[in-house]
């Protein structure tokens, strides 16, 4: 038993087809089937179900899995450390966001004190970040609502209010605060369901009493704005969106307006960003440079903001 078979193990035990698993390590499916086989009769056990062409990764197979999984995530956090020890590397770290409007700010002003750190940013859903950071593939992830796992730490970046955001024009436009209950029958504005904003609003406007009338997604904050502002429909947005806005297309001669963003007064109008890592995994000396100054960064943010 060597490392390679693990390796190739590991990749069919993920894909659970031998043929797709082939065609990812770049060898033949019989030389694979063999490799596996010579696998299984080493360990005296089967480690897979097989039914025809079909492979099923059996009860042995899991056991056997998670082992191999911290093998390799041994073997990967000790290149790290020794690369830290030695100098060698040049600084990486791999970063999962569910939010993008705050990482930019955020990593210019790191990349301005840390210009040797390459940073490798990877978008998707909170779900999708904490399946990466779990499987090893990034070091740290930026999420709302905060990843809680007995085995991840999570810290509260921010917390802030949502808003409603609605048209100059719009019948609530000159009210203080709002219920979301006001809005039962507008038309709503969001980004697509692959982002978490979207669920928040459904969840936000299920807390009020009625499903939101989504007419129109899209995965660009300030298309959703100008949207807003031509008075298409109402958004919830949190409140960093008008916080520190970037409306460069309402600087135009042609729209100098933007949309009126309103205080809702519903309890459940807040939402939780936050960082999270592995509390048992190795963070090379980059990774957690950008962990501890984000951290700082949203401290002096938050008490600016006070």
């Amino acid at each position: 038993m060597d490392l390679l078979q693990l390796r190739y193990f590991q990749v069919v035990a993920r894909l659970e087809h031998m043929t797709r698993a082939s065609e990812e390590l770049h060898i033949s499916q019989p030389s694979l089937s063999k490799m596996i086989s010579r696998l299984e009769k080493h360990l005296g056990v089967p480690l897979f179900d097989r039914h025809g062409k079909q492979i099923r990764l059996n009860r042995f197979g899991r056991a056997f899995l998670k082992r191999v999984e911290r093998v390799f995530a041994e073997l990967e956090e000790g290149q790290h450390e020794l690369a830290d020890l030695t100098g060698l590397e040049r600084g990486q770290v791999y970063l999962a966001a569910a939010t993008g409007r705050l990482l930019p700010d955020l990593l210019s002003s790191f990349l301005k004190r840390h210009p040797h750190v390459n940073v490798k940013l990877l978008q998707g859903t909170t779900q999708e970040c904490q399946n990466l950071l779990e499987r090893g593939e990034v070091d740290l992830a930026i999420t709302h609502p905060l990843i809680q796992e007995d085995r991840i730490q999570s810290v509260t970046l921010l917390a802030e209010n949502m808003f409603l955001a609605v048209p100059p024009d719009h019948r609530l436009a000159n009210k203080g605060k709002v219920s979301l209950s006001e809005v039962a029958g507008e038309t709503f504005i969001g980004l697509t369901k692959t982002y978490e904003l979207t669920e928040t609003t459904t969840n936000m406007c299920r807390q009020a009493g009625f499903t939101p009338n989504m007419a129109f997604e899209c995965n660009d904050a300030e298309v959703i704005l100008r949207m807003v502002n031509n008075g298409l429909g109402v958004a919830l947005i949190p409140e960093h969106w008008w916080t520190y806005p970037d409306h460069s297309w309402a600087q135009t001669p042609e729209k100098r307006e933007t949309p009126v963003y309103l205080p809702i007064v519903d309890h459940y109008s807040k939402r939780v960003v936050g960082l999270s890592w592995v509390k048992a995994r190795y963070l090379t000396m980059a990774a957690r440079e950008l962990r501890d100054f984000t951290i700082r960064y949203f401290e002096e943010r938050n008490k600016d903001s006070m």
